[in-house]
């Protein structure tokens, strides 16, 4: 297709979305790509077969066969540049052809507007598997783009609170040159699975296997998930929108102005370590504790929510019963259990429901005496809800 007839003829809020997140002109083309990766949380066989799947998905959307395979893991729309446009040229008429589509006049949050929402996120968005984020590098061509949050805001029905941009510019990795990533636009996961949707099913069986929650599809294949609805916190994403361009933007900061933007920030790591945790101790657990998880021993098998690693032994993760803080005396022996990486990521404030959490501790109290009896010490009662209440609300 010609840019000048998709300029005039595409009608789908879903393609329109999929640009308006990202798009790179090169030789002669403007295109638009998709692509995702496995996760050692599900099958390799079930990736691979969702790679057809999804591509009939994107195609579905579309409402026309314009997604093709550009290979084996990512999937594309190419349109011939036929205007010669340049990046904020091809912008603004894009953004012009948005603003006078229909789906765009209205109040309400409809069909097209979450079909747009999908092809601005779901197509290059990644599952968080530790925080409850959907979550995209912001790519930009000028700083024009850096503003469309406030145009999905102000038009597309999200909730401010939904929105999160993380500075990955300002981590070491990046000031090294180790690893230097854009900074990521974030939406809420739980608002988005439940009010919006995906067309991924690969993705949907990510979240119910960290998250612990069920989806469901609908006639159009949209896969929505059984959740509550989120409890944001106050939202700042325009005050860090504001900070983002007139302060990291385009700038080339020194080590001394990173660090002094960190400390302002208050994300400096350890910042929140009053002590350095006991590595001999995790040593202990990872070497004599058998390879099981305390959360979900009883009802899965160690090979079915693991790995082998290079040990020869099932990958399991240290977790702390009663999460440390600050307490020095919460980092013991007794208070340290193995996990599977499903349930220890379900264990994250926020990750998972309340009472799915409340389920995982119970089981791991239960399963234990150890980290039964250093409970009641800490919180100073023998009922076992009590303990499990304690501990839930006290998860980092």
């Amino acid at each position: 297709m010609k840019v000048s007839e998709f300029l005039i003829n595409t009608q789908s809020p879903f393609v329109l979305g999929a640009f308006f997140s990202r798009y790179v002109i090169e030789k002669g083309f403007i295109q638009t790509i998709s692509q995702y990766k496995s996760t050692k949380f599900i099958d390799d066989s079930i990736y691979k077969s969702s790679l057809a799947l999804y591509l009939d998905a994107l195609n579905y959307q579309s409402s026309d066969r314009i997604w093709e395979y550009k290979s084996k893991t990512s999937f594309q729309i190419v349109l011939e540049n036929d205007l010669d446009l340049n990046n904020d040229r091809f912008y603004k008429l894009l953004l012009r052809k948005i603003m006078l589509s229909p789906f765009f006049i209205g109040e309400i949050l409809d069909n097209d507007k979450k079909a747009f929402i999908r092809g601005f996120f779901e197509i290059r968005g990644s599952i968080d598997t530790s925080r409850p984020y959907l979550s995209q590098d912001y790519f930009y061509n000028s700083e024009l783009e850096l503003k469309r949050v406030r145009l999905l805001m102000d038009n597309f029905n999200i909730p401010e609170e939904a929105f999160n941009i993380n500075f990955r510019e300002l981590q070491s990795q990046f000031v090294s040159g180790e690893n230097r990533r854009n900074t990521q636009l974030r939406i809420n996961l739980f608002w988005y699975i439940k009010n919006i949707g995906l067309i991924n099913e690969y993705k949907a069986k990510i979240i119910k296997e960290v998250y612990g929650i069920n989806y469901r599809s609908n006639i159009d294949e949209i896969f929505y998930f059984e959740c509550e609805e989120p409890s944001f916190t106050k939202a700042m994403i325009n005050e860090r929108l504001g900070f983002y361009l007139n302060t990291i933007y385009g700038k080339n900061l020194s080590n001394y102005e990173i660090d002094k933007i960190r400390k302002s920030l208050e994300f400096e790591e350890g910042k929140n370590d009053e002590f350095r945790r006991d590595a001999n101790i995790v040593k202990f657990m990872r070497i004599y504790a058998p390879d099981i998880c305390a959360a979900c021993n009883d009802i899965y098998d160690i090979k079915d929510r693991s790995f082998i690693t290079r040990q020869n032994r099932y990958y399991t993760e240290i977790h702390h019963c009663i999460s440390v803080g600050k307490e020095k005396e919460l980092d013991v022996l007794e208070n340290l259990v193995k996990l599977c990486p499903t349930c220890h990521r379900a264990l994250c404030k926020g990750s998972s429901s309340a009472e799915y959490q409340k389920e995982l501790i119970k089981r791991i109290l239960n399963s234990n005496q150890q980290n039964l009896e250093f409970a009641k010490i800490i919180f100073a009662s023998d009922n076992i809800n009590i303990l499990v209440d304690k501990i839930q609300e006290n998860l980092k």
